[in-house]
């Protein structure tokens, strides 16, 4: 994309700070809707965590594996991402590789590869029990209630509705302060089906006993009923087709220009000075960045009600991550190769969790896009994305540990692809630091605000803030952490901005604008 030392324009509609997936939707679709929209960007490219690297002959997705909803589905609320494309005009810049099975996970003893449908779900979980399978489906019927009643909670004016209204969203409110462990405990005999459904804890950041059940099923429906897929060419693809959006929608895209600071006057938010002192002026200005670091750095807490404050300080923030992006002249076989594999080394998920806060992780996950896509690396060769949890001040000293973890994972990977570490052409690897710097990010939260009960629904910041005209969006805000979750905030944030009150009704409006 073209670079800009200053945007054209000193006044904008609206002003986007930070292109993460939900900057962008919200970007795009304001811009959509008629509006002039500014999205400022301090990388060299669109995307936050969704952006992707090149190294020599390899192309790297930095930290996104796989996304659901990008297919139409007959389940309420599905195919989001393809319903954003659509009513966008990009769908066909993104083309979408329909991963099955959805995800594999070893364990000691034992091995799942779990495809991405409700029945498939249920066969390959429940080991040919009866008994496993009546209780894995209704398990799953809870899941897609929760999932289809945080939907429509969606819509109402505020999250509190939800509370005042005990009929029309009566597991939401069953489970609103439950944890994975618990509803598990319920519906599960065994420590091996526990273990099983909880795979993908990971995507997250908490382990079963502290994770948000209703954020664990609401993820888990966007993959088992949607359909979980991979964006060949990389996720940096789905970032440039909404940045593209934006521009063709008469809008501005601003990239290496970090934002000095939102100007607040008159209790009000009233534009933006860049780190070159241009001021851009707009009504509306929204934060797709760090919440803290909204609040804290580019207004400045003095602007904000003191108890507004308080409460954003007392959250806390998830977990980061160790990533090792390495390229290796393996023979892998599709049909037993799975694009995204998780290597436990116990059926207890908490003790993996602590793991990962002592520094010394026990488990991570591999992902090899290449068995999706070929063209990401040379003819003979597989790219190999080793992703575990970490905390930021794990260690003492990443610029002197980084090393030594990166060989850790190649050797854990290795006990499971046989000659991984002979057979590797490139390795590379980020930290937590590496995170941060990237995405600006607190200690590189993967998640914004950790997943618990407490800090999701109405524990979650919503995106209007107690300064007028200035609205934040992404995993900071509600509903939560991944593509799918800022997604949802995005278009939640576009829906209460143009004054619609059903999401249908924003995508009816959008659609019958002319392109």
């Amino acid at each position: 994309m073209r670079f800009h030392s200053e945007s054209k324009r000193d006044a904008y509609d609206v002003i986007v700070v930070g292109s993460g997936i939900g900057g962008l939707t919200t970007g795009s679709l304001l811009a959509r809707s008629g509006r002039s929209v500014l999205l400022v960007e301090r990388h060299d490219r669109v995307g936050g965590y969704a952006h992707a690297f090149r190294r020599s002959r390899y192309v790297f997705d930095s930290a996104v594996h796989m996304v659901g909803g990008c297919a139409p589905v007959a389940f309420e609320g599905g195919g989001l991402v393809h319903q954003l494309l659509s009513t966008l005009g990009v769908a066909d810049q993104c083309e979408f590789e329909r991963l099955d099975p959805c995800y594999a996970a070893v364990y000691p003893d034992a091995a799942l590869r779990v495809p991405c449908d409700i029945e498939g779900f249920v066969e390959a979980h429940a080991g040919g029990s009866r008994t496993n399978a009546k209780n894995l489906r209704q398990l799953l019927q809870e899941c897609l209630n929760i999932r289809q009643e945080v939907r429509r909670a969606s819509e109402l004016p505020t999250p509190l509705g939800v509370m005042e209204m005990p009929d029309h969203f009566p597991t939401l409110l069953r489970y609103r302060r439950a944890t994975l462990s618990t509803v598990m405990d319920a519906h599960l005999d065994s420590p091996r089906s526990k273990a099983f459904f909880a795979t993908l804890w990971p995507y997250l950041g908490l382990p079963p006993s502290r994770v948000s059940f209703v954020y664990f099923a609401t993820m888990l429906m966007s993959y088992v009923a949607d359909g979980a897929f991979y964006c060949r060419g990389s996720f940096q693809r789905l970032a440039d087709a909404l940045a593209s959006a934006i521009t063709s929608n008469g809008g501005e895209v601003l990239l290496k220009s970090p934002v000095r600071r939102i100007r607040v006057e008159g209790g009000r938010a009233r534009g933006v000075v860049l780190e070159n002192g241009q001021q851009i002026e707009a009504p509306l200005v929204i934060s797709n960045t760090d919440a803290t670091q909204t609040v804290e750095e580019l207004v400045g807490p003095e602007a904000f009600p003191t108890e507004y404050v308080a409460a954003l300080r007392n959250l806390r923030p998830s977990i980061s991550a160790f990533v090792v992006y390495a390229a290796a002249k393996l023979d892998l076989d599709p049909a037993t190769a799975c694009h995204e594999t998780f290597l436990y080394s116990s059926l207890d998920h908490d003790t993996a969790y602590r793991s990962c806060l002592e520094g010394d992780p026990a488990w991570l996950s591999v992902t090899v896009p290449t068995l999706s896509d070929p063209q990401l690396a040379p003819t003979g060769e597989h790219q190999l994305v080793l992703t575990t949890l970490i905390p930021g001040d794990a260690v003492s000293s990443w610029r002197t540990e980084k090393e030594a973890m990166c060989r850790r994972l190649l050797q854990r990977a290795g006990d499971h692809y046989g000659g991984l570490e002979e057979a590797l052409r490139f390795v590379e690897s980020g930290t937590p630091r590496t995170m941060e710097r990237y995405t600006r990010n607190s200690q590189g939260a993967l998640y914004g605000w950790e997943i618990t009960p407490a800090q999701v629904g109405v524990g979650r910041p919503v995106g209007e803030t107690p300064v007028s005209g200035l609205r934040m969006v992404g995993h900071w805000t509600q509903p939560g952490g991944g593509i799918y979750g800022v997604v949802s905030s995005g278009v939640q944030t576009v829906q209460r901005v143009l004054g619609h009150q059903r999401e249908a009704d924003l995508w009816t409006a959008l659609s019958q604008r002319a392109p």
